[in-house]
């Protein structure tokens, strides 16, 4: 209800659970507690003294302060000179009104107790509520209609998974499902951040299309999958561990009669109250903690998800799951810090969390030190293809295998010093763009097919409808199903030259050497090309299949600049 209702506010983002409201207070309390023992203890030197007008002052310029931060209109600075001034100003009034105020609030505590509880109750039950009542607005579903299991491995790029050819056995069991199923070789992602990357995986639209961006959530010109398969009976949820972009607010929960993402533990819900924020972006860092508070860990995603398909009462389901843990900071959990390197990995020198324009927190990074960045990140795959495992073997255990279509794929890659970049939505080079795909439905897609054409993530809406034998829904989502590719076998029926684009947002005032710092990025990849332009009418292009690491521009040669002509169409603005 409080998100509901504040979503309502011009311009105001609250990434919060219902928790919140519960927490917040808490946290409140906890804070003027603190501030009361101090005061407490003040009162112990020999004549010192604090009239009734000055504590409230006090306590109220941080309560105000806490409003103002939380709202975000102002800076910093003009948030607390204003809650100073406005608790001045209550010293002033209430000079000489002590006694009546104290009885005021005496009078009014009670009444003002039972109504945060009771609103805090509605909202913690209201996403219940709604989920129940949606529930009931279904239809019935068709007899025998499979389910959909689609998974994002957030920041994952393809050339660090095994079954794509690393050197390192980073996933096993990735890898094995792989050969149950169809593996996209060349799979490209529509941008090179989560929040467009999964709109276009949601809507099957381009982001020039679905405009969900930086500062714009994803709106309701287009249907969702989602919506789609809710209107054809389905049971659908998320289970999210990216509480940043991935969210309700970002418009991604749209169709979903389920989305968990907030209020996975209580440092989680701690770190989202104004004075927990500034805490933890503050304080930790100072003390060598450097991880995302409250990270959502892939064994409670998964936990999530079945705890969900136990009340589902026999409906085919879609369910989403998303996992954070190859996502900057890289930090292994206990037992994978020697995973792939003879020394404990730390992975928190790439950190978005604490320098959120730079992805770095030391201005240049050694050689040695983005080796160990690179241990770190695989060692944090390593354990989320551990928990894969154990997901695809529980959903086996269930008799789920031969009913479900599995999707597993990213939104995007990341950057390890190439170009002289790191983490993502800053360019759009094919390590932040070339991602894995799998498509596993036993009885239904042929097993250990490999497809090595060039395919754009935002096929797969239609590819899903097309496999449902949904013909009517296929129209919803441009770009034509991926089932001929493995059906005939033709590559005539690749044809993609796969869009990718990024705009500048967070990085508008980042570092020179960022290609977004200077606008708008739009990319086409080809079995062959990958031609990038910017709004500066800077143009690259890569034969990037034979220059991995896109080294050599071609721009110059004859062969780059007929390759330019023939595609620079497809990365004209709309």
């Amino acid at each position: 209800m409080t998100r509901t209702l504040l979503r309502g506010v011009p311009g105001f983002v609250y990434l919060n659970s219902p928790d919140i409201l519960w927490v917040a207070p808490a946290c409140a309390v906890a804070l003027f507690v603190v501030m009361a023992a101090g005061l407490t203890l003040l009162l112990q030197v020999p004549r010192a003294t604090f009239r009734a007008a000055t504590v409230a002052a006090l306590f109220s310029s941080v309560a105000c302060a806490g409003l103002l931060l939380t709202l975000g209109k102002m800076s910093q600075v003009a948030s607390l000179i204003l809650s100073v001034g406005v608790a001045l100003q209550l010293r002033r009034w209430m000079r000489g009104r002590e006694d009546a105020c104290l009885s005021f609030f005496r009078r009014t505590f009670g009444p003002l107790l039972a109504l945060v509880v009771v609103i805090g109750v509605v909202g913690f039950e209201w996403d219940s509520w709604s989920e129940r009542a949606f529930v009931r607005r279904l239809p019935p579903p068709r007899a025998g209609a499979p389910n959909l299991l689609l998974i994002t491995l957030d920041t994952l790029r393809a050339d660090h998974v095994s079954a794509y050819g690393y050197e390192r056995r980073t996933t096993p069991n990735l890898d094995r499902l792989a050969e149950s199923g169809v593996l996209f070789e060349n799979a490209i992602a529509n941008s090179s951040w989560t929040l467009p990357a999964h709109a276009s995986l949601f809507t099957g639209r381009l982001q020039h299309e679905h405009k969900a961006d930086w500062f714009d959530p994803l709106d309701r010109r287009y249907p969702t999958l989602a919506e789609v398969l809710a209107g054809q009976g389905y049971a659908t949820a998320a289970f999210v561990a990216n509480t940043m972009y991935v969210t309700p607010e970002s418009g991604l929960a749209r169709g979903f009669t389920r989305f968990n993402v907030y209020g996975s533990s209580l440092a989680d819900d701690v770190v989202r109250t104004i004075y927990g924020k500034k805490l933890a972006l503050n304080f930790l860092p100072r003390v060598g903690y450097f991880e995302i508070p409250g990270r959502k860990r892939a064994s409670q995603v998964s936990g999530e998800f079945f705890h969900w398909l136990d009340t589902t009462g026999g409906r085919p389901f879609f369910a989403f799951l998303n996992y954070l843990e190859v996502h900057d900071p890289y930090l292994p959990i206990s037992g994978y810090e020697t995973k792939f390197s003879a020394q404990v990995t730390r992975g928190d020198l790439i950190n978005f969390q604490f320098q959120p324009q730079v992805f770095r927190r030391k201005p240049t990074l050694t050689r040695e030190e983005i080796r160990s960045e690179v241990d770190s990140y695989d060692a944090c795959l390593s354990y989320l293809d551990a928990q894969l495992g154990a997901l695809f073997h529980e959903l086996a255990a269930r008799g789920l295998e031969k009913s479900t279509l599995i999707i597993v794929t990213a939104d995007h890659g990341e950057a390890f010093g190439n170009h002289d970049l790191f983490g993502h939505g800053n360019s759009l080079y094919i390590e932040t763009l070339r991602v894995p795909l799998v498509f596993v439905w036993p009885g239904m897609i042929p097993a250990g097919k490999r497809i090595a054409s060039v395919v754009s993530l935002h096929r797969i809406p239609a590819t899903i409808m097309a496999l449902f034998g949904s013909s009517a829904s296929v129209s919803l989502f441009p770009g034509g199903s991926l089932v001929p590719l493995w059906s005939s076998g033709s590559r005539d029926d690749a044809g993609d030259a796969a869009l990718s684009e990024v705009n500048p947002g967070r990085f508008k005032e980042g570092p020179s050497n960022y290609p977004t710092t200077s606008g708008w990025l739009k990319s086409v990849v080809t079995d062959r090309w990958h031609l990038l332009r910017s709004e500066t009418g800077r143009t690259e292009i890569y034969a990037w299949q034979e220059d991995r690491e896109e080294a050599h521009d071609v721009s110059a040669t004859p062969g780059g600049a007929a390759a330019i002509a023939d595609l620079e169409r497809l990365v004209r603005s709309p």
